[in-house]
C-alpha cells in the first residue's frame, strides 16, 4: 500500500514518538493479527465487498451480558468517518471513541483506560483523517491570529496546535503537518499516560498505533 507523505525523516520522527522504550515483551503476534484483522476489513470496505453483519435479538442478548471488543478506535466525530464501516466490523467488535480532531483529554484517556483495564483490549488505534475540519480550523488559527475562535472549539484547536509545536517535523504543507503531528502527539500522550496506559505498554499488554483515513478512497494508511 502506497505510503502517504511519509519519508525517511517522518519515519524517524514517528519511530521516536511511538517506539522508544517500548517493552519488547509486547505480544506482537497477537497485536499484529489484530492490525491484520482491521486491514482486511478496510480492504473489504474499499472494494465494496463488506460482510453482512446480522444484528438480531440473539446477538444483542449475547453481548448484553458482557463485551469483548478487540480494538479501541480513537477517531474524529466527522460523519464521514464511521469506524465500524471503515473496518467492516459488527456489533461489539470495536470500542469506539469519537471526538473532533481525535484529540486526547481526561475523558478520552479514562475511556481507553476502561477498555484496557476492564475489557482487556490489547490494541488502540488513533485514526486521523484527511479533510478534517478541526485540523483545518487549527491551521487557519495558526495562519491568522484574528480568526477569533472564542468558543469551546478553542479546546480542540489549542490541542492540535500544541501537537504541531511539540512534534519536530519538517513538512512544508501545514495541513499535512498538522494532521500527522496530531496523530503522533496523541499516540505519544496515550503511551505516556500514567499509571494505567504507560504500565500496560511497558508490560507488553497494550499496543498503540496511528493511522490516517482517506475519506475519498476509503483507505486507511498505517503509520510505522
Amino acid at each position: 500500500m502506497k505510503k502517504i507523505w511519509i519519508g525517511v525523516l517522518l519515519f524517524s520522527v514517528v519511530s521516536n514518538a511511538f517506539g522508544q522504550g517500548e517493552s519488547m515483551s509486547t505480544n506482537n503476534a497477537t497485536t499484529d493479527s489484530l492490525v491484520a484483522w482491521l486491514k482486511t476489513g478496510n480492504n473489504e470496505f474499499v472494494h465494496g465487498k463488506m460482510n453482512m453483519h446480522a444484528i438480531d435479538s440473539s446477538i444483542r442478548i449475547e453481548i448484553a451480558r458482557e463485551q469483548h471488543p478487540k480494538a479501541v478506535i480513537l477517531t474524529c466525530s466527522d460523519s464521514r468517518v464511521p469506524p465500524e464501516l471503515i473496518f467492516d466490523k459488527g456489533l461489539g467488535d470495536l470500542f469506539v471513541i469519537r471526538v473532533a480532531g481525535n484529540i486526547s483529554d481526561d475523558a478520552v484517556i479514562g475511556s481507553i483506560e476502561y477498555a484496557v483495564s476492564h475489557l482487556h483490549t490489547l490494541l488502540v488505534v488513533v485514526m486521523g483523517h484527511k479533510n478534517c475540519g478541526a485540523i483545518g480550523a487549527a491551521v487557519t488559527d495558526l495562519q491568522n491570529r484574528e480568526s477569533h475562535i472564542n468558543n469551546h472549539i478553542r479546546s480542540l484547536t489549542d490541542r492540535i496546535e500544541e501537537a504541531i509545536t511539540a512534534v519536530n517535523m519538517k513538512e512544508d504543507d501545514l495541513t499535512k503537518k498538522a494532521l500527522l503531528s496530531n496523530i503522533i502527539f496523541t499516540v505519544s500522550t496515550l503511551r505516556e499516560s500514567r499509571p494505567e496506559l504507560h504500565e500496560a505498554v511497558m508490560a507488553g499488554h497494550l499496543r498503540i498505533v496511528g493511522a490516517v483515513y482517506d475519506i475519498t478512497t476509503g483507505k486507511v494508511e498505517w503509520l510505522p
